[in-house]
């Protein structure tokens, strides 16, 4: 005897097995196609995006670094040029002979050079040594800001080659050159200035040297892939933190690099050694270097990383998703066909008789099911009128919200005239609760968050009136606004609540009339409107920090929130070039200047 059909059994079936793959192809392309182009076009967008701003990142942050050094080099320039004029020097290279014993003038001068070396080193930190030279021709004399004595008792032979062997005619000259430690070498950059003697064939020198240890903190990776360079209009390495590669050809090092880079600004990806590498170039403002960044692209590479395992994810939940909802669909669509084929299958009796003994049983079937369906319908016809008894309750909620504004501004209009007649015709009241009427009808009516500048203006007249009938004599307002920009676009309700700020925190506090002068004009590309007062003030530091919380997405719960909520909102719709500035001056007055862009 078989045994009562099963969902395990339906699904064995050809017909089952049919409608699940038809069902999941369709809602496989109805679902993963548009998602997979979504996230394959995000993808590129991300990617290029991501591309553009790690180029200018390592722009921005290599043009710090030059911008570090050619300052070290303009300082370093100029100390040279403030020796070289001080009048102990002068008469210092002037010496022919320094004949021994020295007489005490010459070590009075002696020592006060010595004084002023030291003190340019401690005063200027990326300086290690300054020397300066004196070549008269028969005991060459060298002084330092500890030593001194003639050429031959220091080690000079590392620099002395190239000072007396450059002859371009330039008296002030940069070279990078390998100084003897111990067993090794390391990589000074010398600063040469040649000192000619006045009425003398003579000539002395300054030499300034800066070494690595001083300059590696400015040229410090932003991960240990990343190379810098500085290197000069020949392609020569000047200084890099690898001593090994100083002085030799940047292209020895990457001859995939096109040399045009030197002396422009560029900053690209380019592929080689089998990766992409962020490669940007700035040249020096002094005209002489080239400053290079390589960095290897996978170093920036983990959010796209992120993304595309994201995508990944997402893709597979896709199709897990897809799945699912096909079995889902398709055990639902067999449903109703399973008990059809039950029904056939057992030889069910009808659900009731039918005249005719010859009346076949699927005609029975179909009778029950129609039968059936006319009970199912009756039910989902229940349903939907309760359901549409639950609408029609939401609609009249939606309604009465729609109609409590209405209600208000009637009850104000019929305060007002329950005031006019107890007071047989209008006065201060009726004025203020038929301004306050308009104000609220302007500032609670539903539509669009931006208006033109003449309705905000005319909104913020009504505040202003309303406060002039409170305040008497002791508040004046004077408008001097520019025709010219009352068409342009603004956010709702913005100058009232930088004039209720001036009102409540700088006029009410003081103790004398207030004045609030309210100025609008067009610039370029911006309106501004300035709205000043005459009240207690605020200090400098108070508006530095008000203007720095502008800058911040948070508004804060303080006492100039109404301040930062306008800010806020002109910063998102209109972008932050936007919004608000705040000066003021204790005792004096405060100003706030509101910035907008000329949209119509």
């Amino acid at each position: 005897m078989k045994g009562k059909p099963t969902l395990w059994t339906d699904i064995k079936t050809y017909k089952f097995n049919s409608i699940f793959i038809k069902t999941f192809i369709v809602v496989f392309f109805l679902l993963m196609v548009p998602l997979v182009c979504l996230h394959y076009l995000v993808f590129i967008y991300n990617d290029s995006s991501m591309r553009e701003e790690i180029s200018r990142a390592s722009l921005n942050e290599l043009t710090r670094i030059r911008d570090n050094v050619d300052l070290i080099m303009a300082e370093a320039e100029s100390l040279s040029i403030r020796l070289g004029n001080d009048p102990d020097i002068e008469v210092f290279l002037k010496e022919d002979l320094f004949d021994y014993p020295l007489d005490y003038s010459t070590i009075s001068r002696i020592r006060r050079i010595q004084h002023i070396l030291g003190i340019s080193i401690l005063t200027n930190p990326y300086v290690e040594t300054i020397q300066l030279y004196s070549g008269s021709g028969k005991n060459d004399y060298l002084l330092s800001e500890t030593s001194g004595g003639t050429l031959d008792k220091f080690d000079h032979q590392w620099w002395y080659d190239e000072f007396s062997t450059r002859r371009d005619g330039r008296n002030f000259w940069i070279r990078t050159l390998p100084k003897p430690v111990r067993d090794t070498f390391e990589h000074y950059l010398v600063l040469f200035r040649k000192l000619p003697v006045t009425g003398s064939k003579q000539e002395g020198g300054l030499i300034m040297n800066i070494g690595s240890e001083q300059l590696a903190p400015l040229l410090k990776e932003i991960t240990p892939e990343q190379e810098i360079y500085i290197v000069d209009r020949e392609g020569r390495i000047v200084f890099t933190q690898d001593q090994l590669l100083i002085n030799q050809q940047l292209k020895s090092q990457h001859p995939q690099l096109p040399m045009p880079f030197l002396g422009s600004t560029y900053s690209s990806i380019l592929s080689f050694e089998k990766m992409d590498h962020v490669v940007t170039a700035v040249p020096s403002s002094r005209g002489e270097w080239t400053f290079f960044s390589i960095v290897p692209l996978k170093h920036y590479e983990s959010r796209q990383s992120q993304l595309r395992s994201f995508i990944v994810l997402l893709i597979a939940i896709g199709v897990v998703s897809s799945l699912l909802i096909a079995f889902l669909v398709s055990v639902k669509t067999y449903q109703p066909i399973r008990g059809i084929l039950s029904l056939l299958k057992n030889s069910q009796p009808p659900m009731r008789d039918f005249k005719g003994a010859g009346a076949v049983n699927e005609i029975k079937y179909i009778a029950a099911t129609i039968q059936d369906s006319s009970e199912q319908k009756k039910e989902m016809e229940e349903e939907l009128r309760r359901r549409y008894e639950m609408m029609s309750k939401a609609q009249a909620i939606a309604l009465q919200a729609q109609i409590n504004p209405h209600m208000l501004y009637n009850t104000l209009e019929a305060v007002n005239w329950k005031v006019m007649r107890l007071t047989k015709g209008k006065n201060e009241a009726s004025v203020m609760i038929h301004t306050l009427s308009r104000l609220l009808r302007l500032s609670l009516s539903r539509g669009e968050n931006i208006i033109p500048l003449r309705t905000e203006m005319e909104h913020a007249r009504l505040y202003v009136e309303v406060q002039q009938l409170h305040y008497k004599d002791q508040l004046e307002v004077a408008w001097k606004i520019n025709g010219s920009i009352l068409d342009y676009l603004t956010v709702k309700l913005t100058l009232q609540p930088i004039i209720e700020n001036a009102i409540y925190h700088g006029i009410k506090p003081s103790d004398r009339p207030g004045m609030i002068t309210i100025i609008g004009y067009e610039e370029t590309n911006a309106v501004v409107l300035k709205i000043k007062d005459n009240g207690v003030g605020i200090s400098q530091a108070l508006a530095d920090r008000i203007n720095l919380g502008f800058q911040s997405n948070e508004i804060k719960e303080d006492e100039h929130i109404g301040l930062s909520n306008v800010n806020q909102r002109i910063r998102l719709i209109f972008g932050e070039p936007y919004g608000l500035r705040i000066f003021g001056k204790e005792g004096e007055g405060t100003l706030v200047e509101m910035r907008i862009p000329k949209q119509t």
